[in-house]
């Protein structure tokens, strides 16, 4: 891709494409860029803004850029316009036509302004106040430039659309609403007769079709012969195949809704190389615009091979494979610009969705930039296209405008699969043919949401509701005060199953919470299509004041932060969605499932590692490699499994576990398994040596057990521990093991000691039925404890006090390093974690991951460092759960379905902790992960302890 950057105000691009040989100024297009590129080389104009902060008096501002995040006018979310309802901003540039450009036609290109646009030059408008804020626009402005003088730009921007279903399709949304020029403003200069744009339909058997439309200048092509020729190209500029031509048609032959009549040129090219999102291949084609040998205008356009089909009852084919979209939603969206982005960010989304192993993106809820859309093509990823109507629809007369601008524009991108008309009810009905007048490839349009087009959206359907809609049935929402779903018994077609939202984030609910359930389901649908999450980012905005913004509960919904900072939904569907799965067989033999379309198994790169843990005695975290490799995986078609047979033993005695990474063709890693080879037991920690004394005795209404300079003290009134400590130090551990969500008495207590082991005996009525403390001369203390947990809970175990303020760090071996809800176990590893403390509120506040406080699974050991020396926890069960603090939660009023129980505590040893909802649904209608865990009766755990830093 061609990225030149330059700090000029005018730039001069050649029209050779992203790579190839330079042209002659007769046959080429320059393009001047009158603003910078994008967010990061911005020019400063002339700017006053009518209303709101820093209103009235005249400044200079970037361009592109949104003015509120510059500090003028008023920064507002969705329907809080207040008196931005009449903010303008009011824009002034100067530039100098050169001398060359005499002699050629002149074009005036904006890429995006929010939202109406009347633009003047020397005074002069230059035609039709622009309405819509997400599409590119541009005017003739040949006979109004001056050549002796600097010539003045002007515009006059407003924030909020004069046609009020621009404001309702585009202003009254769920998202922020911003104002300004926001994309690039540039001059094209080009011959008096040239190819205004061009629409490729390319296919998969190498057939080639494009609609070519030239601008002539009547005065200039009459009596002339002209033909448009058309040459495929490599991207290094080697011609593939011979070129292929046609007569240009008749400038008076155009037809509606065509200003300009389209000359088709058509070809073959032998076995080209397929364009899909695992494999994306591109090509150039170069048309040139000719008068018998003469070339009067030359173009170039990137496009690919392949063959879209939607084939009703069965799903979507690429290239005659069928395909599965696992995808998300994206808005454009970066905390510091708003919607004017770079090609770094843009990157940085593309590598961020798949990274989560996902191979498509739905452009919620307006069409992106365009350079998105070069980075899609060229980097491999599926995309729906979708014209802004969040949930009310442009009237026709704009919309037609707006659809023929909108696909006009990405219609030659090889990623874009569907159109998308609106969002949610946000569809005229009107709008949905006129796709089809400027798309030669006449991909099917969808009305996300509903079932329409041979594909069913429906967003957020409960599992029950999932399943059905999943054997094919078409289901419809309902709205009023009680949000409905159902089955659509009226009609008896059969629909792809395709959600284009699901699992609707908020905080840490949605996302990746549920969707192992979920995505089971689906994937036992004999009409699948995919799905699409909600959402990519916390759409989170930085205030001119520095808070970062996530509008209450309405924007913190992404599976990564706003500066993209991942969460543990982003790592829970990495795994989830892996192209390859890996399990073990046992010995020496793995089971690999390939779920890719068009890659077989052996393109990946697999490599393996025998990992020994470190222990608790050890300073740093993590592991050592013991020995490691690469193993060839065998080839495995797409759709199937086979067995990989290992050439080393998987047994290793200095080894705890096998590590296996399997890495995409492009070396992006998929997931890395990691297996432990034996049970990591306890007492291998616990056993140690010494030979302090142990006594037990009663002292001020506790029963004190000391081990050298070691004691617990227990009360005699409740049962529960009330301190530790070692030497003068004391440890705040407390009031523990409580038995929760229940009650308990204290019944009876015993206690006998020996001078190796002392043990005190509680027994009590309640949940909590007995307690046991067991203290020998190595210092270690043993806790065992048994309770009864009958019906439904959301958690049930033991908790102990400890003050959050004295907590400093964590390092545990076990699943990590995010913490786990019981609908959301994936995305975790085996190894040794070290979290330093934060109070992270994920999606609210902190913004530092992984979250400390919270339920973390496998553990086999945990060190809680504190001010007060480190504590060393040893559950004997490490299939429970351990709890550190209580995680702080958002305002109760914003939780949504998000909302959890859990015991208020320092630390909990839990059998059953809750599951966890999204934005609107509870965690019950997400599948079976999502209900409650039903109580075994009589449950038994231990626990060992040790205060202090532990002896070597």
């Amino acid at each position: 891709m061609f990225c030149a950057r330059t700090v000029c105000c005018l730039l001069v691009v050649w029209s050779c494409g992203f790579l190839g040989r330079p042209l002659c100024r007769a046959q080429q297009t320059q393009r001047v860029y009158l603003s910078g590129h994008d967010k990061d080389d911005a020019v400063e104009w002339e700017f006053r803004c009518t209303s709101g902060a820093n209103a009235g008096k005249w400044a200079t501002l970037p361009v592109p850029s949104q003015w509120e995040l510059h500090g003028f006018g008023t920064l507002n979310y969705k329907k809080d316009v207040g008196d931005a309802v009449n903010e303008h901003g009011l824009y002034r540039h100067r530039f100098a036509a050169q001398p060359a450009w005499q002699g050629s036609r002149v074009l005036l290109v904006f890429e995006g302004v929010m939202t109406d646009a009347a633009v003047t030059l020397n005074g002069k408008s230059v035609g039709p106040t622009h309405q819509g804020g997400y599409y590119r626009f541009s005017y003739e402005v040949t006979d109004l430039l001056r050549w002796d003088t600097e010539n003045v730009l002007e515009a006059n921007v407003a924030k909020h659309s004069a046609n009020e279903s621009v404001n309702k399709a585009e202003r009254t949304a769920d998202f922020w609403v911003f104002g300004g020029i926001y994309r690039p403003v540039y001059l094209k200069i080009v011959p008096p007769q040239f190819i205004q744009r061009v629409a490729i339909d390319a296919r998969a058997d190498g057939s080639f079709a494009a609609d070519v439309f030239v601008d002539l200048s009547e005065a200039d092509a009459a009596g002339q012969e002209l033909s448009v020729e058309a040459q495929v190209l490599t991207l290094d500029g080697t011609d593939v195949g011979q070129p292929f031509a046609a007569p240009v048609a008749p400038a008076g032959s155009a037809r509606p809704p065509f200003d300009l009549p389209p000359t088709r040129v058509a070809g073959a090219i032998d076995s080209p190389r397929q364009w899909t999102a695992e494999t994306p291949h591109l090509y150039e084609v170069e048309f040139r615009l000719k008068q018998g040998a003469q070339v009067l205008h030359r173009q170039r356009q990137r496009f690919g091979f392949r063959t879209i089909e939607v084939r009703r009852d069965d799903g979507i084919y690429v290239n005659g494979r069928r395909v599965v979209l696992k995808g998300v939603n994206r808005h454009s969206t970066w905390p510091d610009s708003g919607r004017c982005l770079s090609e770094e960010v843009h990157r940085l989304d593309i590598e961020t969705i798949k990274s989560m192993n996902m191979n498509a993106v739905r452009m919620s809820h307006y069409p992106p930039d365009a350079a998105f859309l070069d980075l899609c093509d060229e980097l491999g990823l599926y995309v729906l296209d979708e014209l802004a109507g969040w949930h009310w629809a442009y009237d026709t007369h704009v919309g037609r405008q707006l659809v023929e601008e909108m696909v006009t524009r990405d219609v030659n991108h090889p990623c874009v699969l569907f159109w998308d008309n609106g969002n949610e009810g946000g569809n005229n009905v009107a709008l949905d043919e006129v796709f089809t007048w400027f798309d030669p490839q006449q991909r099917t349009v969808l009305h996300p949401w509903e079932a329409f087009g041979g594909v069913n959206t429906a967003h957020y359907l409960e599992y029950d509701r999932a399943l059905v809609a999943s054997r094919g049935a078409p289901t419809r929402h309902g709205t009023g005060e009680v949000y409905q779903e159902w089955e659509d018994l009226s009609d008896p077609n059969k629909y792809i199953y395709m959600p284009t939202e699901m699992m609707h984030g908020l905080y840490d609910g949605g996302g990746g919470a549920g969707l192992a359930d979920y995505w089971s389901m689906m994937r036992e649908s004999p009409v699948l299509g995919g799905g699409f999450l909600w959402v990519l980012f916390d759409e989170g905005i930085r205030r001119p004041d520095g808070t970062l913004d996530c509008a209450g509960n309405q924007a913190p919904d992404g599976l990564v932060g706003p500066y993209r900072e991942r969460e543990g939904s982003f790592y829970a569907v990495k795994e989830l969605w892996s192209p390859i799965q890996v399990k073990w067989l046992g010995g020496r033999r793995l089971d690999i499932q390939n779920d890719y379309s068009f890659t077989d198994a052996t393109e990946c790169r697999l490599t393996w590692q025998f990992r020994k843990f470190r222990t608790p005695r050890d300073d740093a975290a993590g592991f050592t490699v013991v020995s490691e490799g690469a193993q060839k995986l065998p080839s495995i078609p797409p759709g199937e499994s086979g067995e990989l047979r290992f050439g080393v033993p998987l047994l290793d005695a200095e080894a705890d576990a096998l590590a296996v990474r399997i890495d995409d063709p492009d070396g992006r890693e998929l997931w890395t398994w990691v297996l432990p080879l034996h049970e990591l037991a306890p007492t291998q920690f616990t056993q140690g040596t010494g030979d302090e004394p142990v006594s037990v005795d009663e002292h001020e209404g506790a029963i004190v057990v000391a081990a050298g300079d070691m004691a617990i003290e227990i009360d005699k009134s409740n049962g529960m521990l009330r301190r530790a400590t070692r030497g003068d130090q004391e440890f705040s551990l407390a009031n523990g093991p409580l038995a929760v969500p229940g009650a308990s008495a204290l019944q009876g207590v015993t206690h006998q000691g020996t001078p190796d082991r002392a043990t005190v005996e509680l027994q009590f009525t309640g949940m909590l039925k007995s307690v046991t403390w067991n203290v020998n001369h190595t210092g270690w203390v043993e806790c065992q404890y048994e309770y009864v947990a009958e019906g439904p809970h959301e958690f049930f175990g033991v908790t102990f006090d400890y003050p959050r303020e004295l907590v400093r760090g964590k390092c545990w071996l076990g699943d990590g390093p995010f913490r786990v809800w019981k609908n959301r176990r994936a995305g975790v590893t085996l190894n040794v974690w070290q979290n330093e403390a934060n109070d992270t509120i994920t999606g609210y506040s902190g913004w530092e991951y992984p979250e400390f406080a919270d339920c973390f699974a496998n553990v086999h050991w945990l060190e809680l460092q504190t001010d007060e020396g480190p504590i060393t926890v040893v559950p004997h069960n490490p299939a429970g759960f351990v709890q550190v603090l209580t995680p702080s939660q958002p305002p109760e009023q914003w939780r949504g379905q998000t909302d959890l129980s859990l015991p208020q505590c320092g630390l909990a040893l839990l059998d059953a902790i809750p599951p966890i909802g999204s934005k609107f649904k509870p965690a019950a209608t997400t599948g079976p992960a999502g209900q409650l865990t039903e109580g075994p009766g009589a449950r038994r755990g231990a626990v060992s302890f040790y205060f202090g830093e532990l002896p070597e």
